[in-house]
């Protein structure tokens, strides 16, 4: 896997790091009550190979309004406005003992107001690289804050399928969420009802 690890950090540093893409989604929640739409910046940098492994940096530049709906499926108001930079710090270290990639992914630093992913952390695990996709797994640790209207939020988590490709010679990063809700006091998951569509963001 070391030789991997390699061929990874040549991949980011090749195809990634430097990189300007731009994301464009809308989501529902809470039964089509609410409806989210994003878009962002995104740039990779900061790549550092460590004793062991890696790490480097992803800034978000995001717009990103949730707006209550009505009977009719019109926007009303604004619930939540999540526009902000963000830097979020990626390390990963290969493990003696399985020969495998594993590591995490937190918020570093934040301007949007009432960001939800602070003190948040997502383990990476499941790393694998073929010389042309480079795909892992994001599981977040313990539960983070969602909405589900003006001032209410409950607690959830997101298990997420992370890829980085190239189309056409243009770099793709693609981030695929499951949301669970969660039992605060047993850490139970029960998969929620919301349904967030792929986040697929491309080299411009």
């Amino acid at each position: 896997m070391k030789q991997k690890k390699d061929e990874i950090i040549q991949f980011l540093e090749d195809h990634i790091l430097g990189k300007l893409l731009i994301t464009s989604t809308l989501y529902k929640l809470e039964n089509n009550t609410l409806e989210g739409v994003y878009n962002d910046k995104m740039t990779f940098s900061n790549l550092v190979r460590t004793n062991s492994g890696f790490k480097f940096d992803v800034t978000t530049v995001t717009q990103e309004l949730v707006y209550k709906l009505n009977s009719s499926g019109a926007r009303t108001s604004i619930v939540k406005n999540y526009t902000g930079t963000s830097v979020f710090r990626y390390e990963l270290a290969m493990r003696k003992s399985t020969n495998q990639l594993t590591g995490y992914m937190r918020c570093i630093s934040t301007t949007v107001q009432d960001s939800t992913m602070d003190a948040i952390v997502s383990g990476i695990f499941d790393v694998s690289f073929d010389g042309k996709e480079l795909k892992w797994q994001e599981h977040q640790l313990l539960y983070r804050d969602n909405p589900i209207e003006e001032n209410l939020y409950k607690p959830v988590a997101f298990n997420s399928k992370i890829r980085f490709y190239l189309s056409e010679g243009k770099a793709v990063f693609e981030y695929l969420p499951t949301l669970w809700d969660i039992s605060p006091d047993t850490l139970e998951k029960r998969l929620s009802k919301d349904d967030y569509p792929p986040y697929i963001s491309k080299e411009q």
